[in-house]
């Protein structure tokens, strides 16, 4: 170089430019950018880029700028994960009720040899049935705890230091429509609480709720003129696949051969006596024969079948979990429905089944819209 000429600094040594101090602020600026969206995309794993862990976000590919992964990702095994406990369902149905014996089939619980094991609380006693298989309610009590599945409430007693909680399968429950008509309903199968009387004909819920419908129909009779008794009941809904069965007095002969049953429109149990009748979809199962009414009721005799002995009697099985008997009269009938409580809402003259009878009178079946006769029903069409 020339003598005299001043000489350029070393690279390291030359002050950046405004230039290169804007381009590597940008740079900066891009980065910081690019590290929130991979926290925001990857909020299990905030160091989520392919370089440094093996994220279990696979969304970390699809961030702008950040190459995909080739491989499957992985959970990184230094990192524990913590596992939320399984949540303890809590009671479908409370109900003051003491369900041994004939009420429930026992469910033993660990260590309890069949007998009830020890617990706390109500709350230690749901816990332990929830961890046993098959173990759909339980009954506490005095610090005891037992397993039960298939609580039929009509079978259980009034609870005094007892109650039965269902924590998975509903109850099953029984519904009787007798006489003139008085109906015991699901939560007073037994009447300790009186009964629903209704005088009026006309035709009236029995059990209403989204998947299961059953309709009465009331009428005036040559024994009771100024009270109606049941004359006919009408079936359908989704439970059953939104098939209908129905049974009516259409006389004018007495008795068994005075009514008619119908399966869809077309009759059935109409081939002698005793009938059976299986329909070809499974939904059915009808039997017409003498049957003894006290095996389905200790009241069913009401006003029509005396004191002892078979008389001719309905019987029908409907999948799932539905049986309706009916005790045939001169020209009335006496109905005792038993079924699994459907999940949902229900109302009607049978009651709400939620295990308190009180709120079970007609004036409050009324209130709640369901204590008038209906038009327009299933008996539309039928004799």
């Amino acid at each position: 170089r020339a003598q005299g000429l001043p000489q350029r600094a070393p690279a390291h040594a030359r002050a950046p430019t405004a230039s290169a101090m804007l381009r590597h602020t940008l740079a900066a600026v891009a980065f910081l950018g690019t590290w929130v969206a991979l926290v925001d995309a990857c909020p299990c794993c905030p160091t989520c880029m392919p370089v440094y862990c093996p994220c279990a976000c696979e969304t970390c590919g699809d961030v702008p700028g950040v190459p995909p992964q080739n491989q499957t990702p992985v959970v990184n095994p230094s990192v524990e994960l913590e596992v939320p406990p399984k949540p303890i369902p809590g009671p479908l149905l409370e109900c003051a009720l003491n369900c041994f014996g004939d009420g429930a089939t026992p469910v033993p619980l660990p260590g309890g040899n069949g007998n009830g094991v020890p617990a706390e609380s109500k709350a230690v006693c749901r816990d332990i049935c929830s961890e046993v298989e098959g173990c759909e309610a339980y009954v506490y009590g005095q610090g005891m705890c037992w397993g039960k599945k298939d609580v039929q409430t009509s079978k259980c007693q009034p609870s005094g230091d007892f109650q039965t909680d269902i924590i998975t399968a509903l109850p099953f429950g029984t519904c009787t429509v007798m006489g003139d008509p008085h109906v015991l309903s699901f939560d007073n199968p037994n009447g300790l609480m009186g009964d629903i009387t209704q005088l009026d004909s006309g035709e009236y819920w029995l059990v209403k709720s989204e998947s299961l419908q059953i309709q009465g129909r009331f009428g005036y009779s040559e024994r009771f003129r100024s009270e109606a008794s049941a004359t006919g009941i009408s079936v359908s809904g989704p439970l059953v696949q939104n098939k209908k069965l129905t049974v009516v007095y259409t006389g004018p002969a007495k008795g068994q051969p005075g009514f008619k049953a119908f399966w869809e429109g077309a009759e059935i149990l109409n081939v002698g006596f005793p009938a059976n009748f299986d329909s070809p979809d499974g939904v059915l199962k009808a039997r017409l024969a003498n049957m003894n009414p006290q095996d389905f009721h200790s009241q069913a005799r009401h006003t029509i079948g005396g004191i002892e002995g078979d008389l001719p009697s309905y019987l029908f099985e409907l999948v799932p979990n539905i049986h309706i008997y009916l005790l045939l009269g001169e020209d009335t009938l006496n109905a005792v429905i038993k079924l699994r409580r459907p999940s949902g809402e229900m109302d009607g003259y049978c009651g709400n089944f939620n295990c308190d009878p009180a709120d079970d009178t007609l004036d409050q079946v009324t209130a709640r819209g369901l204590g008038k006769a209906i038009g327009g029903g299933f008996f539309v069409g039928a004799p």
